[in-house]
């Protein structure tokens, strides 16, 4: 049995993960690290968090586990109503405009999408608008990305399989029949919808270059883990890699308020979201 927790173990272990991750915790969340730790150090065998530590700078795929158990996953589909009112009605609507008037694709990044319910939420989403306006084929030309940062995550994301609890968090009944599929207590997304996204690991601290340009972003209720360089250096990112005139959402209690940026604030109902300009001058 691991020994309790030392303040200067915590701080060794809270230091690393700002390293590696950029994810910051407070001077009082010790009993995180106590909690979410415990079990793995005693299946690995050491004696106390010192030794973890030692053991994960040594291990990578130990560092891998520690950051899948401190990476918090929480997420529900269709969170937050003020969000998805404004990609229904303002963001979305826009960019399958740009479509109509022959731009040839629409890319669309979730960061930090856990288990998948944010992409596949948009998915579906964007199906139900393009039906109504009698264009499914349209969804063809969209490219969905997901990234996080926890292997564990991705592989349920990709998996597309969830629990009864899990469903209950945010999926309507009628949106559940018509792209879920159900087996002894698991439900199933379409292949279609599944197909629609691209999942893979991806670290908010790498360079984003990679991953090509967007015309959305979706990075919600993500920057409320960093310190305020990072959400600096995390926004100046995301403008790198955004089309002109293309669109960032935050989480319903986030902002860009403090922080300069390209973007210009823009609402719909209660709900904020940002634009870029034509042209970007901070990047």
């Amino acid at each position: 049995m691991i020994e309790p927790l030392q303040q200067y173990e915590f701080e060794k272990l809270r230091d690393l993960l700002a390293s590696v991750c950029g994810i910051v915790l407070k001077a009082d969340q010790d009993y995180l690290v106590e909690t979410r730790l415990t079990e793995l150090a005693n299946e690995i065998g050491v004696a106390n968090f010192g030794e973890l530590h030692r053991a994960i700078i040594m291990d990578e795929s130990l560092l891998s586990q520690v950051v899948d158990l401190m990476t918090t996953n929480e997420t529900l589909w269709f969170r937050d109503d003020s969000c998805w009112a404004t990609l229904e009605h303002s963001i979305l609507p826009s960019l399958i405009e740009r479509l109509h008037q022959g731009q040839r694709n629409i890319r669309i990044w979730s960061a930090a999408c856990s288990t998948g319910q944010e992409p596949y939420s948009l998915v579906i989403l964007i199906r139900e608008i393009l039906e109504k306006q009698g264009r499914p084929d349209l969804l063809n030309r969209f490219e969905l990305v997901g990234t996080d940062i926890s292997n564990a995550a991705l592989y349920l994301a990709q998996k597309g399989c969830y629990d009864p609890f899990t469903i209950s968090r945010g999926m309507p009944d009628s949106r559940l029949a018509k792209h879920f599929s159900s087996q002894k207590k698991v439900w199933t997304i379409s292949p279609e919808i599944r197909a629609k996204v691209k999942f893979q690991a991806f670290n908010l601290m790498d360079s984003f270059a990679v991953l090509g340009e967007f015309d959305l972003v979706l990075c919600r209720n993500v920057a409320i883990y960093f310190s305020e360089q990072f959400k600096k250096d995390l926004f100046r990112k995301i403008t790198g890699i955004l089309r002109p005139e293309s669109f960032m959402l935050l989480g319903a209690t986030e902002s860009l308020l403090g922080i300069e940026t390209d973007f210009k604030n823009m609402s719909y109902g209660n709900g904020l979201y940002y634009q870029i300009g034509k042209t970007k001058n901070n990047q």
